[in-house]
């Protein structure tokens, strides 16, 4: 097998130079169907989750191009919507969580690009998928980068790098029965370490939200190598402290791949709750890194949204942040993070 470790390739940490953000612009599927047995998805507004994706991107677009793949049905909508600006490639899709069905970008030593095509299989829940399917190939193929293809399914929102050999991820999700169950989580180390070119992987326990079976982009990333933002919950009453202190201990005792204990910042995830009858926390972690800026979400929560920015302007001191309001990103079963893809500067 081809691998990119074998081709000395590897993937960036977010933070590297970007070329381009990808996004994808929300298509309502007649065909879906439908996010009702999830319960926090079942509330998102398509009509006021395209005014959020289209402030996402306009606030990347400050600091970076911004590519965002558009339905064939919705290119004029589009134009009208989003900043002149924004280049606007049309393609079928099925839905709009470019984190997760996109290409994962790679550079090599001579800093060529390479993009990784995994198998998206709808979460696990969701059809149809077959157009998301496709997106990772258009994405590699529209940016001449060199085609790895990946028959293990895996979302871009699972995972998380710190570009140096260390890898962030949850066993909630990548060890699900509903992604790889003919695999062993020795085997999916293995294929992770192949195709991203890490040699250390921390398993955190479980994520935050169930839509994703708990992506950990959620509730860690790296802000630099050895560094950690991390979701807190300092109420223990609340219904997923356990869960989230949990992940705490496991980052507060790693060893990265470089032998270096991981320097933990933690935020305070909101206590608004925002999906009715359901528990699942608000969470700034799921932020996107640009070039020379941050885009953050807030949740009309004044205290924990001012905590959360004052801590990410401080671990990102040299970048300007732009904090959006994430609720009707939220109500789909995500939030900025999981709306973008990087893809990093390149010589092609």
């Amino acid at each position: 097998m081809i691998t990119p470790k074998k081709n000395n390739f590897y993937m960036p940490a977010e933070w590297y130079p970007h070329e381009c953000c990808w996004m994808q612009w929300p298509y309502n599927n007649p065909n879906h169907d439908g996010y009702g047995a999830i319960p926090s998805w079942s509330h998102f507004d398509f009509e006021k989750g395209k005014f959020a994706w289209a402030k996402v991107a306009k606030s990347i677009s400050e600091f970076e191009n911004v590519k965002m793949i558009v339905h064939p049905e919705n290119i004029s909508e589009a134009k009208k919507m989003l900043d002149q600006k924004i280049e606007i490639i049309e393609f079928k899709i099925d839905d709009c969580w470019a984190r997760d069905t996109g290409a994962i970008f790679l550079l090599n030593n001579e800093n060529k690009l390479g993009g990784i095509d995994w198998e998206f299989n709808g979460w696990g829940k969701f059809k149809p998928y077959d157009s998301d399917n496709k997106v990772a190939k258009f994405m590699i193929e529209y940016s001449s980068a060199k085609y790895f293809n990946n028959n293990m399914i895996l979302e871009g929102g699972s995972i998380h790098v710190d570009g140096e050999g260390t890898l962030l991820t949850t066993e909630q999700c990548l060890l699900n029965k509903n992604r790889n169950p003919k695999l062993s989580k020795e085997e999916i180390e293995m294929n992770l370490k192949e195709f991203l070119n890490i040699s250390k992987i921390i398993w955190l326990k479980n994520g935050t939200d169930e839509g994703t079976d708990g992506h950990v982009d959620n509730i860690a990333c790296f802000a630099k190598p050895g560094t950690v933002l991390a979701l807190s919950c300092d109420d223990k009453q609340d219904s997923f402290y356990e869960k989230i202190n949990e992940n705490l201990e496991i980052l507060k005792t790693s060893i990265d791949s470089k032998g270096r204990r991981l320097n933990i910042i933690e935020i305070e995830m909101s206590k608004k709750r925002l999906i009715p009858n359901d528990q699942e926390p608000s969470s700034y972690i799921n932020f996107y890194i640009a070039n020379k800026g941050i885009v953050m979400p807030s949740f009309d929560d004044q205290k924990a949204d001012l905590n959360a920015q004052s801590i990410i302007q401080t671990t990102f001191p040299d970048r300007k942040i732009i904090a959006i309001n994430g609720i009707d990103i939220s109500l789909g079963g995500g939030n900025v993070h999981c709306i973008t893809q990087q893809q990093p500067i390149s010589s092609l």
